[in-house]
């Protein structure tokens, strides 16, 4: 193509072929700087903006209660922290790659992470505090800044999904035609829903700081080598579309198999904790007709009650998007030798490593 040639965008810049792609090292082929638009940089500063003053409010709750363990706020505090890290590499690889999938992927994400937020603040909303404590009001306020950004990202995600329907990124790439740009709507899919998955796994296993399942050298397990794990499995999935090796999509199975099993474990001690808590519950309900004392003796854990709703929906989600990872991982390797190598993974270092291994 050549290099003079010049392309108008709806957003108004008139940019060169050459000007309108950059190829780098470790983000690959993605746009230039200079092709991303304005309401595209808005979104990017209000969601930086929303992760900030978020992240910032709940960094003082965790230092306010000292980062103890054995309080769910902690457990609660760290599944935020990692829910906004995610949001933010969701809005940028979607602007940078102009994908459509992440960008769906940000603004579910950032419901689910509203969702953690209500739930709690009316959770805790009914229980007595002392007159000093100011969690009450940090709380009120990371309550209301959640809901006022996923407002404003409601419009904003429209107008970018609508802009990015044109499909200009992978028509610069590989043409015109819908059947030559599969390759690259399988891959960009793929690598959404793992980093999904790896988003919600990571979630899970924090949760289990609180030791909510009963078995607490199980779960200090988990949570040591738990962690590594999805991130090596995600590195795997990744390592595995760039480079078009079928070696590493046998490891990217053989740990996704691994990642099932703490699953389907973590969905049967919930259910099975969740049981006995509602049954401890009922038992006290009944004690406490006839005698105070025990009443006190009998009360089920109160702070463990928020725990499992949060978990039903993390842990279902993260299934759902882990079959769905397995799935279009598969349909991914149907499409090595078809142009990812050669148009969207030429890079340096992506020459570097196919020579070497």
């Amino acid at each position: 193509m050549d290099s003079g040639r010049t392309t108008v965008y709806s957003g108004g810049l008139k940019l060169a072929a050459d000007q309108a792609i950059e190829r780098s090292g470790f983000l690959g082929t993605h746009r230039s700087l200079a092709n991303i638009r304005w309401y595209e940089y808005m979104f990017f500063a209000l969601g930086t903006l929303a992760a900030l003053i978020t992240d910032g409010l709940t960094i003082a709750r965790l230092v306010k209660i000292g980062g103890s363990l054995s309080n769910p706020e902690f457990a609660y505090g760290i599944l935020i922290l990692v829910h906004s890290l995610f949001l933010l590499l969701f809005l940028l690889t979607g602007l940078l790659y102009q994908r459509i999938t992440d960008i769906i992927a940000f603004f579910v994400s950032a419901v689910l992470l509203t969702i953690y937020v209500v739930v709690h603040y009316f959770y805790r909303k009914g229980q007595t505090s002392q007159a000093q404590d100011t969690q009450p009001e940090i709380r009120l306020a990371r309550l209301i800044i959640t809901i006022v950004f996923n407002i404003c990202f409601i419009p904003l995600s429209i107008v970018v999904i609508k802009d990015y329907k044109r499909d200009e990124f992978s028509q610069r790439l590989f043409g015109a035609f819908t059947e030559q740009r599969r390759p690259l709507r399988i891959y960009s899919t793929f690598d959404c829903v793992m980093r999904l998955s790896t988003m919600l796994s990571i979630s899970s296993l924090l949760l289990n700081l609180y030791n909510y399942t009963g078995y607490q050298v199980a779960d200090t397990i988990f949570l040591s080598i738990g962690i590594p794990v999805v991130f090596i499995w995600l590195g795997v999935g990744i390592g595995m579309a760039r480079l078009e090796s079928f070696i590493l999509m046998c490891i990217f199975y053989f740990l996704s198999l691994f990642q099932l099993g703490f699953l389907g474990y973590c969905l049967s001690t919930t259910i099975k904790r969740s049981i006995d808590v509602s049954k401890q519950t009922s038992t006290t309900t009944t004690i406490a007709t006839s005698t105070l004392s025990s009443t006190t003796t009998m009360k089920p854990p109160a702070d463990l009650l928020p725990i499992f709703g949060v978990l039903y929906v993390c842990i279902s989600a993260n299934l759902l998007a882990h079959i769905a990872s397995m799935i279009f991982g598969f349909w991914c390797t149907r499409q090595f030798g078809k142009g990812l190598q050669d148009k969207l993974f030429n890079s340096k270092i992506d020459k570097w490593i196919r020579e070497r291994f």
